[in-house]
């Protein structure tokens, strides 16, 4: 027999009351109180420290008891705990719950949610990338880029140039090149519909069409890839998971995580984007060094403008720059700069261009 303390369900009064427990019938008595009811018809709590055990009995009472006695009784008439409460009482079942928890995340940031949204955009109509795509070329153009200065003429021969190219794989991914002139600097992109955008200011710094046109298949990859889609589905996807797990909290708390991981999706499809690229060129048998020249100039550029606002560059690429005639070559970074760009490297959306420039290096490298 132990002491518990017994509410109706009705009201907050206290009872308190004896409970015997036999033959899987629990009895309870006290003042004005006389009921029993089957062991099996009450739903337990799990046993926690300095916290009374809680029968809830089926009319919507309850006993609260702290008595120890009470789990003897409970074993003794034949309950077990259920088998997570057991694992939780068992450090190494809790220890392997745990790894496999985490192997189980891992997997499906890595594996799962990728193969998800590739499959989830493959059977989504073209219709909505077309939408998605034309309302962001509207935004674009209404407060972020100019109608192109580069003449007609050299336009068309652009875009003449890009058509004439082979696809890889044989390949026929629908496209529209489109020419603007941007107050951000030199800058191409891809949107959802298939619109590739290229700046006056990029097609001005490449000087040199196989530059131009390694950084136009680099944007062909990411329309055929269906990036941009497949990156709204992932960060819903990550954001769902983030707030499942991190609960009712601070929206700054739970965005951050989910721009980190964004982060990291969008350097993966900036590789592929690129591993598309190299394909492109190297099935028309173009060089890739021009495109890596670019890269050089741009990050020169960039280090450049911060030197010329007294900033150290927390975010740029670092690298050895060629000496050419309008951008000083940059002094050799820091060991200390360098680490802080490796581990800035972690909050940009694309690969560090030291990566990209030796990447396509190598590729044409391997190609002689």
């Amino acid at each position: 027999m132990i002491t518990a303390t017994y509410f109706d369900g009705q009201t907050a009064r206290r009872h308190e009351v004896t409970v015997l427990i036999h033959k899987r019938i629990v009895a309870i008595s006290g003042e004005g109180i006389r009921r029993s009811v089957r062991l099996s018809k009450l739903d337990i709590s799990e046993r926690l420290d300095n916290a009374p055990r809680i029968l809830r009995l089926p009319d919507g009472g309850a006993l609260h008891s702290n008595d120890p006695a009470l789990d003897r009784l409970l074993q003794k008439n034949g309950y077990r705990e259920p088998r997570v409460v057991q694992w939780q009482n068992n450090w190494p079942m809790s220890l392997f719950a745990l790894i496999s928890l985490v192997m189980l995340l891992i997997a499906g940031y890595q594996w799962g949610l990728p193969w998800a949204a590739d499959n989830l955009a493959q059977r989504l109509p073209a219709s909505l990338e077309k939408r998605i795509g034309d309302e962001q070329l509207q935004l674009i153009d209404d407060g972020y880029m100019e109608p192109s200065r580069l003449g007609p003429a050299e336009q068309e021969r652009l875009r003449q140039l890009f058509a004439q190219m082979q696809q890889p794989r044989g390949e026929k991914t629908a496209y529209r090149l489109e020419f603007r002139s941007s107050k951000m600097g030199p800058n191409a992109f891809a949107l959802p519909n298939g619109v590739i955008i290229m700046t006056d200011q990029l097609v001005t710094l490449a000087r040199n069409d196989h530059a131009v046109l390694g950084v136009l298949s680099h944007e062909l990859g990411h329309v055929q890839r269906r990036h941009s889609l497949r990156r709204m589905l992932q960060a819903l996807g990550v954001g769902a998971v983030i707030n499942l797990l991190v609960g009712d909290v601070s929206s700054v708390l739970a965005a951050a995580p989910t721009f980190l991981l964004d982060q990291k999706y969008s350097r993966d499809f900036e590789r592929e984007a690129d591993r598309y690229a190299i394909d492109m060129m190297r099935a028309n048998k173009l060089p890739l060094s021009p495109m890596a020249d670019l890269f050089e100039r741009m990050g020169a550029a960039h280090d450049h403008d911060h030197a010329d606002d007294g900033e150290d560059v927390a975010s740029g690429d670092d690298w050895d720059t060629e000496e050419d005639e309008d951008v000083a070559p940059q002094e050799a970074p820091s060991k200390g700069k360098a680490r802080r760009n490796r581990s800035m490297e972690y909050l940009s959306s694309h690969p560090s261009d030291e990566e990209r420039i030796a990447r396509l290096r190598g590729s044409d490298a391997g190609r002689q």
